[in-house]
């Protein structure tokens, strides 16, 4: 059974995160709220979440200052968060990028006040659909089974060679990788020795689907690590939508069941 997702709500305004909270419990989540930003670092180094919604404006440490310490740890710099707030959009990503030189990296960003379905679909966009990366150098062949998958209700990244997807995989574990195997900087072979060696994600689901035949793939594999190539289902291009959304959900099913 996949386990409930676990959103925190931090907000310094006792009446927005009651509001907050009566929305969300509306739904099968595990709810925690934080006060501001001190107490919000404070929980997440006990249990990262699947989901932060976070306001800008805080006493003690503001939302600007707890992106900016979560971006710059590796072990929170994949979680995804949604600024809820007051503070204009445009406004704040000029501030983080003046205060930090880098973009603010989030998931969405809701100015209040916000309808409730609007928050809903916002949080179960991120936390109730599964996450899907897509890895292959041919741009076609990405924007093609990036469009299948988006037809359907998944959340979908892109990487164009091994090194960007172990990057991407790295920030935040999928629920699925499909991969090809022939890629520059880092090919596919590589990237799935990388994955199996690392404990979250030594049971990653992966999808190959490349022109590379199946028997001399495995071989090559087992020769160069001496285990045998760990995937749920090889799938040679050119493969018809029907049957890479049959993978797909025969994939997913085995994690979520």
């Amino acid at each position: 059974m996949k386990q409930q997702p676990y959103v925190m709500i931090v907000d310094d305004d006792p009446d927005i995160l009651e509001g907050i909270t009566a929305i969300l419990e509306t739904r099968d989540y595990r709810l925690a709220t934080a006060r501001d930003g001190l107490q919000c670092m404070e929980l997440i180094q006990k249990e990262t979440p699947d989901l932060l919604i976070l306001d800008m404006m805080m006493p003690r440490m503001d939302g600007f200052a707890v992106i900016q310490e979560l971006r710059g740890d590796p072990k929170f710099v994949g979680l995804p968060i949604i600024i809820l707030t007051t503070v204009i959009e445009d406004a704040a990503y000029r501030r983080y990028e003046l205060e930090t030189g880098l973009a603010m990296d989030v998931q969405a960003y809701i100015e209040k006040p916000a309808p409730p379905d609007e928050i809903i679909r916002q949080v179960s966009a991120i936390v109730e659909q599964p996450y899907i990366i897509v890895a292959d150098d041919d741009p076609d062949i990405l924007e093609a089974i990036t469009t299948v998958l988006e037809s359907h209700p998944y959340q979908v990244g892109s990487a164009h060679d091994g090194q960007q997807c172990l990057d991407l995989v790295r920030k935040r574990t999928p629920d699925l990788l499909i991969l090809d195997l022939l890629m520059p900087r880092m090919d596919g072979f590589a990237v799935i020795r990388e994955l199996r060696s690392e404990p979250t994600s030594a049971n990653l689901p992966i999808l190959v689907l490349t022109t590379v035949v199946e028997d001399a793939s495995r071989r090559r594999y087992e020769l160069e690590t001496g285990h045998d190539m760990s995937v749920e289902a090889y799938l040679q291009k050119p493969v018809p939508p029907e049957e890479l959304l049959r993978r797909v959900n025969d994939a997913l099913g085995k994690v979520t069941t």
